[in-house]
């Protein structure tokens, strides 16, 4: 029997679902612990009352923690040590970090133009610490062709300070300097506070006889068990798990816009024609850009329970939440309060509401009549705040080399998208969002657990990008930086498809997946040609594993 469990970490409420053959049987939610997400994780498990742990197969976490660790600056200080070569000017670039510069150059193809040199790295001093060690980002410009002055780098630190614990650049294997520099950076400083993470929630599942494993969801919408991510490509997994939890519910052509209206915030996605828009860029975080692949996914500041202040006009919603809404024993006015007043929801205390919006009125004019046009109104505001994003991220997404491609092969299509709402407050808000789209706009199944829905139907996504250079004998992947030496021939084709083939295989058991149903891309060849022969060839191919869900789920 396939028995899956998702969980989702929020800003606000911490969902579970259990689900058998594909079928929802159980759900559960309870408070976020943002100081605690094991114990919340826990919670959620223990309210679930899962019928028999035995039979789980799989648990899936969306985990708010490494971005939380990264938009509330806790970060350790990390050391990045940069390689830049000469033609680029660092300072016009708007690093969020300090940095150190260091002689050495390699060309775009991985030639080493000039030596790293040892006696600037003799000049480092720092005294370590047992208890923190020293946390070191080592990234050159051409690292991911070559990664020589890296490991030189990081060979003389290991000897000189045992203690330090260093990351390499070329590691993310995408061309993109700054972005590498940043991801490698981040990456580093998070690690500590996920590796501790992922102990003591494994720790604490198997208190509780739990033997299933734990996977991640990432991004980029895919899953990897809990040991085998890098912990920076789990920030937005709550977006992601909202665009998942749309195609589990979808047709598998549909094309849908995906607003999740959570406490906090409100995640946006886009879904062609069954299809998850993935980013054409790596996802930006805070003041960072980073190489993390990501679907095109945006969170805003605006949920079922952002604060609502009085102003010069009138009032207005602020962009962050004081707890619970006052009608379920919150301090504040929110949305929610309207919504119960209205009777748009059928939770929390309706004469708390009244109350909440009784504070916000003229002492003259507290009648039903007047609570009943603010909360009209407090409604309309936030709906005009959510449209205007999915209208302008609309505009954006249209620039998607995705998107264009989408057009071309579905020229029949309306660009009119259903709309898709869940999260806990899409049911109060379904009907004005639809009248302000003017778009069809459903209401999810399980629309208060959707993310962990999506969470619980995510399946592993994949990828492996092979950039070869026969005249030079070398290769490298792009999404492990794998480097070596190519033994094969100067122009081989069958050759590369089975190298190719083979590093899938690999790569795929480092993560320890399983995967099937890979998509190819064709193979893109370019001559070098030298005194008017062809001497060599700089090759390049990939194999994909798409972003999806492992069924359909009907309440």
């Amino acid at each position: 029997m396939s028995c899956h469990v998702g969980i989702d970490v929020g800003g606000t409420y911490t969902d579970a679902v259990y689900l058998e053959q594909g079928q929802i049987q159980r759900t559960a939610k309870v408070p976020t612990q943002e100081e605690n997400l094991v114990e919340t994780i826990v919670n959620a498990l223990e309210t679930l009352k899962l019928p028999d742990v035995s039979q789980v197969n799989q648990i899936t976490v969306s985990t708010t923690l490494v971005t939380n660790a990264i938009l509330q600056k806790r970060l350790p200080p990390v050391n990045l040590f940069l390689f830049p070569g000469n033609g680029m000017s660092l300072s016009a670039l708007p690093w969020p970090v300090d940095y150190h510069v260091f002689s050495g150059e390699m060309d775009f193809r991985g030639r080493e133009v000039s030596p790293s040199d040892p006696s600037e790295w003799q000049r480092l001093t720092w005294k370590e610490r047992s208890e923190s060690p020293e946390l070191v980002a080592v990234v050159g410009k051409f690292s991911h062709r070559n990664n020589l002055h890296e490991t030189q780098l990081a060979d003389y630190l290991r000897k000189s300070y045992p203690k330090c614990q260093i990351a390499l650049g070329h590691e993310w294997g995408q061309a993109n300097f700054y972005r590498r520099s940043l991801t490698t950076y981040l990456n580093l400083g998070v690690t500590r506070r996920y590796q501790h993470f992922a102990q003591q929630l494994q720790t604490a599942l198997s208190g509780l006889k739990i033997q299933a494993p734990i996977a991640i969801l990432k991004a980029d919408g895919g899953i990897l068990p809990i040991g085998k991510l890098r912990p920076i490509e789990s920030i937005y997994s709550g977006p992601a798990a909202s665009v998942l939890a749309a195609l589990a519910q979808n047709e598998t052509s549909a094309s849908t816009i995906v607003v999740d209206i959570g406490g906090t915030t409100t995640d946006l996605g886009l879904i062609l024609s069954g299809t998850p828009l993935l980013s054409s860029r790596g996802a930006e975080i805070g003041p960072y850009s980073t190489l993390v692949h990501s679907l095109a996914v945006r969170s805003i500041p605006v949920g079922g329970d952002s604060v609502i202040e009085a102003s010069g006009q009138g009032f207005e919603v602020k962009n962050y939440r004081l707890g619970p809404a006052y009608c379920l024993g919150g301090k504040a006015l929110t949305p929610t309060d309207a919504m119960r007043y209205l009777g748009l929801i059928d939770y929390g205390n309706r004469q708390l509401a009244e109350e909440a919006l009784a504070s916000l009125c003229p002492p003259d004019r507290r009648d039903p009549q007047y609570y009943q046009q603010l909360a009209g109104d407090i409604i309309e505001a936030v709906v005009n705040r959510i449209a205007e994003a999915v209208d302008s991220l609309k505009r954006e997404w249209q620039d998607e080399p995705a998107y264009k491609v989408w057009e071309v092969l579905h020229p029949h299509e309306a660009q009119t998208f259903n709309t898709l709402v869940s999260g806990g407050g899409a049911q109060g808000l379904t009907k004005a969002l639809q009248k302000r789209l003017g778009t069809p706009v459903l209401l999810g199944v399980y629309p208060e657990v959707s993310n962990a829905l999506g969470a619980a139907m995510a399946r592993p996504t994949f990828d492996c990008t092979l950039h070869l250079d026969t005249y030079m004998k070398r290769y490298h992947v792009q999404e492990t930086g794998e480097q070596g030496k190519w033994t094969g021939s100067q122009r081989p084709y069958r050759e590369v498809e089975d190298f190719l083939d083979q590093l899938v295989q690999k790569q795929a058991e480092q993560y320890g997946i399983q995967i099937h149903d890979i998509e190819k891309e064709p193979f893109d060849f370019f001559p070098i040609v030298q005194n008017y022969q062809t001497v060599g060839q700089i090759i390049r191919g990939a194999a994909h594993l798409r972003p999806g869900v492992i069924g359909r789920v009907v309440k």
